[in-house]
């Protein structure tokens, strides 16, 4: 109720503010918005670039009372979109990432790796001073796991794709 209390107020305070709010979209998100996605509103906490040569994907993290996710967008031919939660695992560093790596009996291989340079704001697990290395893994279910590594920590994380259709950005902000 309290976040449906938020929105309104957002509103209200636009409409009476006349302020012009610039119209969201998944690669342009900010810190504050509200993301809808399968009947739970997310607030975004934190927003990371990864920039690497002219390929830009952008990471959100998102908070809504009891879980954190994390939403990767990356534009290709067309938008990738997956929704991802951090799993409490650890890696001692990332020659243990295999081609194929096991979880819960599902086999995920490596579709893509890389480095990127990335830009924070609000929450990350990530710093903007040294590259962050990644690897995604995909399963034949179309699931996904994500390892991305900086300064010797790695994150582990476990998705799935989505179709941007099915989210509802409200701009927090101007």
């Amino acid at each position: 109720m309290e976040l449906f209390n938020r929105i309104k107020n957002i509103w209200r305070a636009n409409r009476d503010e006349g302020v012009q709010v610039a119209e969201r979209n998944l690669t342009n998100m900010r810190v504050g918005d509200i993301l809808s996605h399968d009947l739970i509103d997310y607030k975004v906490e934190g927003v990371t670039i990864y920039r690497n040569g002219s390929h830009v994907r952008y990471g959100y993290l998102l908070q809504s009372p009891g879980q954190t996710r994390y939403l990767l967008v990356e534009r290709r031919e067309k938008l990738r979109v997956y929704l991802f939660e951090t799993l409490n695992a650890r890696l001692e560093n990332p020659e243990e990432i295999n081609r194929e790596m096991v979880f819960e009996d599902v086999a995920y291989y490596e579709s893509a790796r890389g480095e990127s340079a990335v830009n924070v704001l609000g929450q990350s697990a990530f710093t903007s001073y040294d590259p962050v290395y990644w690897w995604l893994h995909l399963a034949d279910d179309g699931r996904a796991m994500l390892f991305e590594w900086q300064q010797g920590e790695i994150l582990i994380r476990l998705g799935v794709p989505i179709k941007s259709h099915e989210v509802t950005i409200l701009a927090g902000s101007e």
